[in-house]
């Protein structure tokens, strides 16, 4: 079950756009998006850190679920960690 708390977080996540596509340089105004938890050594899923992705960044064939992680960290030369950090910085903008 969600906690209130992380709702509010998860609709932070949301408003921020994709994460990817502000990297790569587009618009990401009111765009959707899907959240991606990225998971760690059999951390649980509830407390992984995550990724605000549109749905072509997160399922489609160009995504994270389209390449598999290693090939879309090659593919878009950004690892899950420097995306991470860059969801931090735009959370800390926007507080």
């Amino acid at each position: 079950m969600t906690s209130k708390s992380e709702k509010e977080h998860y609709a932070k996540l949301a408003r921020l756009g994709c994460v990817l596509c502000a990297y790569l340089g587009y618009d990401t105004e009111g765009q959707g998006v899907e959240l991606h938890h990225v998971r760690r050594y059999g951390q649980k899923r509830s407390l992984s850190p995550i990724l605000p992705l549109c749905a072509e960044h997160h399922r489609g064939n160009t995504g994270v679920h389209g390449y598999g992680t290693k090939q879309f960290e090659r593919v878009y030369r950004i690892s899950y960690e420097e995306l991470l950090q860059k969801v931090e910085d735009r959370l800390n903008a926007s507080s």
